[in-house]
């Protein structure tokens, strides 16, 4: 059944006024996501937000603009010319959305390569921390497969539903600490009740 207009009911519409954290970011010109941050804390400082020690995250990066970082800010350490890097991703050693990347100088051939992904018992941390990002939202394999074929990123984890396992693991072992810590929470009230 189609909507039906009503007549005469106009939408209401919430007005804010402006703060002072939302009048001091409006000045830098700075993004929605900042704003919230600095409505949150009151504040907004750059140090400590970008320093190398808190990036500890997985970003979504592509690989030409990791190819123009590299040209432009590092030099070969054996023959010490600058912009001569060729950063590739070797497609044979992917495991899920881990994957080897390669730096090589076009002029004296050496290179460097690493996963992109710390590793960890259970295969590699990006790939736990995905399937569970995948089980949290409530989609499985085939959605994890069309998100990241739609986002164009390796395929997921092969063995997505071994992942399972690790994070069960975790959950249980979280629940029962939290039951027991309760459960002696109870038991210290009732012994103060008695005496």
């Amino acid at each position: 059944m189609p909507r039906t207009k009503k007549f005469g009911q106009q939408k209401r519409r919430l007005i804010r006024k402006k703060t002072s954290v939302c009048v001091e970011s409006e000045q830098f010109d700075v993004s929605a996501n900042q704003k919230k941050i600095e409505k949150s804390e009151g504040h907004f400082d750059y140090k400590d937000n970008f320093s190398a020690e808190s990036q500890s995250r997985f970003v979504i990066i592509d690989l030409n603009m990791l190819n123009d970082i590299f040209n432009n800010i590092a030099k070969c350490r054996y023959c010490d010319r600058s912009f001569c890097f060729d950063v590739a991703e070797n497609k044979s050693s992917c495991r899920g959305l881990a994957s080897s990347i390669l730096a090589t100088c076009k002029f004296c051939g050496s290179s460097y390569g690493s996963m992109t992904s710390n590793s960890v018992p259970a295969g590699y941390e990006v790939n736990l921390r995905f399937v569970y990002g995948m089980r949290c939202i409530g989609i499985g394999k085939s959605a994890a497969q069309t998100f990241c074929a739609l986002m164009n990123l390796p395929p997921p984890p092969a063995k997505f539903e071994r992942l399972y396992t690790p994070i069960l693991m975790r959950w249980k072992l979280l629940h029962h600490v939290q039951w027991l810590t309760a459960l002696m929470k109870l038991s210290l009230k009732t012994k103060t009740i008695k005496t």
